[in-house]
């Protein structure tokens, strides 16, 4: 096995403010083409990992809309990893990536109601491949004004999903049914997602159509689990980082006050983590 040497300097480890260490950029050279895409959607997506975070962390995310399968995914986490591509093939070095994303890719077969998820988790930690349940939204129509988001002309739902309350626009003047993360089953695609809290926030900023291919990528360190085995395992990354990545054989090296360095301490004091579906 590679051994993984991290070197993380005192003013960079912020465990209180939940930290996060972003997934190693992988190769993209080995995946299987399901089908071409219909339609590209781009939203901005705003969240917070703890209800008292005052900052959001931000990603894009990509909605790749096909006959029988729409995928869901960073474009941040996709952007890095085609660089690594190249400058592996080449023989460079590639450059880390230091967003905090959401670290997952959705692949939802609404024709079959199934959904898979990879979930990277942080550095070398590996990638979690689970079957999803597949959700069912009771959708509650609102009579509020239409809202124009991007020149389209928005109608408004409301849904709980997953102990969460959302509101959501949709336009009818494109009439795919489909949204960002699990979103789905209105009467036009959702441009924008709002959580109750303010935690999660979608808006789409562009809307193609588009024949490029949607991919399943096969990576490094995949882990074939369940889904409740998957949110155990990223409940503990998120809460203890540094306890997580030594348990996972990376190497963590951590300034010490006298300017030296050493391993973390074991009582590393765990982070505030909410995750994103709380049942």
């Amino acid at each position: 096995m590679k051994q993984y040497y991290l070197l993380i300097l005192a003013t960079c480890i912020n465990l209180n403010a939940n930290a996060e260490l972003a997934p190693t950029p992988q190769p993209l050279g080995n995946f299987e083409t399901i089908e071409a895409s219909k339609y590209e959607v781009r939203y901005s997506f705003r969240f917070k990992k703890h209800n008292t975070d005052k900052e959001y962390l931000e990603d894009t995310r990509v909605l790749q809309i096909g006959d029988g399968l729409v995928k869901e995914y960073s474009d941040i986490i996709y952007h890095f990893d085609s660089l690594a591509t190249e400058n592996f093939r080449k023989g460079l070095p590639t450059s880390s990536n230091t967003n905090e994303t959401l670290p997952c890719e959705i692949f939802n077969y609404h024709k079959r109601k199934g959904i898979k998820v990879k979930y990277r988790l942080m550095l070398n930690g590996g990638v979690l491949c689970y079957d999803d349940r597949y959700p069912s939204f009771d959708w509650k129509f609102s009579e509020d004004a239409p809202m124009e988001i991007m020149g389209y002309s928005c109608g408004k739902a409301t849904v709980n999903f997953a102990g969460r309350e959302y509101s959501v626009w949709y336009t009818t003047d494109i009439p795919l049914p489909y949204g960002p993360y699990k979103f789905y089953g209105l009467p036009g695609l959702i441009l924008r997602v709002e959580e109750s809290n303010g935690m999660y926030i979608w808006e789409v900023f562009s809307v193609v159509k588009s024949s490029a291919p949607i991919n399943i990528y096969t990576y490094e360190k995949e882990i074939k689990c369940n889904r409740q085995d998957a949110n155990k395992t990223i409940g503990r990354m998120m809460r203890k980082p540094l306890t997580f990545l030594s348990s996972s054989g990376t190497k963590i090296m951590v300034a010490r006050s006298d300017g030296s360095f050493g391993a973390p301490s074991n009582n590393e004091q765990e982070n505030l983590y909410e995750p994103i579906e709380l049942e």
